[in-house]
């Protein structure tokens, strides 16, 4: 019996919801080895954001695929089987702190966690995709950007949009000065692929966006990074 490659793809800022980046989807649906898919929208961050559900479904309907959302905003009633049952589950973005708050309240976390374990694909923009680090530079604590605790399913920190030069400067400075350890920085338009909590792959559906391995002394191209410590 081979071993269950567990599995994230995180996306730095696009997507679906903003009706662009329309390669990344299939991107991520490439990673699954089944052909009819039972992806799960999670439009939790965007507090149930009626027009995102609406994007999925307008975005996926064509795929052979079981589509379906949860509003864990108003019920978390029958969350475990749901997202259990799932193929591919995939989390908008919005506010990380209201998202992540909503999961610990309800002891959430740990179904995320056996789906991950049990070879569910984890993916999301934005929020969806800064959640499953240890840490987080996020705009979603008050003014500013500051470090907020993810769930930790991945080491290190994580920044989205980085496209943006203060919040990439912001990043940089944070982890020189031991507010935050080193981390990755993506990009929007680009999806990073992690097998068992290890970038293994980017992917960009932008000309000259990318993705970055970030310490204390360096900024690099995660593409190079993955190249030499795969």
């Amino acid at each position: 019996m081979s071993r269950i490659k567990k599995i994230i793809i995180a996306i730095g800022g696009g997507g679906f919801t903003h009706e662009k980046d329309k390669s990344i989807d299939q991107y991520i649906l490439s990673k699954s080895k089944k052909k009819n898919f039972k992806i799960g929208f999670l439009p939790t961050a965007s507090k149930d954001n009626k027009k995102k559900i609406d994007l999925f479904y307008k975005r996926f309907k064509d795929i052979k695929s079981q589509l379906s959302h949860f509003n864990l905003c108003t019920n978390v009633d029958g969350f475990n089987d749901w997202v259990l049952n799932k193929d591919i589950i995939y989390i908008g973005g919005g506010n990380t702190a209201y998202m992540i708050k909503i999961w610990k309240k309800n002891n959430l976390i740990s179904y995320f966690k056996e789906a991950y374990n049990k070879g569910v694909i984890l993916s999301g923009v934005s929020a969806g995709a800064a959640c499953w680090f240890d840490w987080i530079l996020s705009d979603s604590i008050g003014p500013g950007l500051k470090p907020l605790r993810g769930i930790n399913l991945i080491s290190g920190s994580f920044t989205p949009h980085s496209s943006y030069k203060e919040r990439i400067k912001k990043f940089e400075i944070d982890i020189k000065n031991s507010k935050l350890p080193p981390g990755i920085a993506i990009e929007d338009g680009v999806a990073v692929l992690f097998i068992d909590g290890k970038p293994s792959e980017v992917y960009s559906s932008r000309k000259n966006h990318d993705a970055y391995f970030v310490d204390k002394n360096k900024k690099i191209s995660l593409k190079e990074y993955i190249k030499y410590n795969l």
